[in-house]
C-alpha cells in the first residue's frame, strides 16, 4: 500500500490520503490500517485527501471500500479535492444510498474538519 493514512489526536479525524491511482489491491490493507488506528476510538469521522490525478481503479474497489468502511462504523466522511469524476461516482453512491456513510466534498482541509466537527 502506498497511501498514507494516519489518525489525527488533537481533532479526533482519521485520514486517508492518496498518494496513487486506489486499486482493489489497496482496500484490504487500508480496511486493516483503519481498524487499528481506530481501536478503541469513539469517533469514526474521516477525512479522505484525493489529488486530482489519481483514480478509483473500479466498481468492485468502490464497493468493497464502502462495504469495508461501514462495517468499521465510520460516521462521516469528508472527502478533500479529488478528480470530478471520482467527485461525481461518489456523489452518486452517496445520494443513492449505495455508501451507507454521511459524506461530503470540501475544497480545504479546514473546511472539512469543521464539518466533520459539526456533525458531533
Amino acid at each position: 500500500m502506498v497511501h498514507k493514512i494516519w489518525y489525527d489526536q488533537a481533532d479526533e479525524i482519521l485520514y486517508l490520503e492518496f498518494t496513487n491511482n486506489f486499486l482493489r489491491s489497496d482496500v484490504d490493507p487500508i480496511l486493516e490500517k483503519v481498524k487499528e488506528l481506530l481501536h478503541e476510538k469513539t469517533r469514526r469521522q474521516m477525512i479522505i485527501k484525493m489529488s486530482s490525478t489519481y483514480k478509483v481503479e473500479n466498481r468492485e474497489t468502490r464497493e468493497e471500500s464502502n462495504k469495508g468502511l461501514h462495517k468499521l462504523k465510520i460516521q462521516q466522511i469528508a472527502f478533500v479535492g479529488g478528480s470530478a469524476a471520482n467527485r461525481m461516482i461518489a456523489k452518486v453512491l452517496i445520494k443513492t444510498g449505495m455508501m451507507k456513510i454521511s459524506g461530503d466534498f470540501f475544497k480545504n482541509n479546514d473546511d472539512a474538519i469543521n464539518w466533520l466537527k459539526s456533525k458531533r
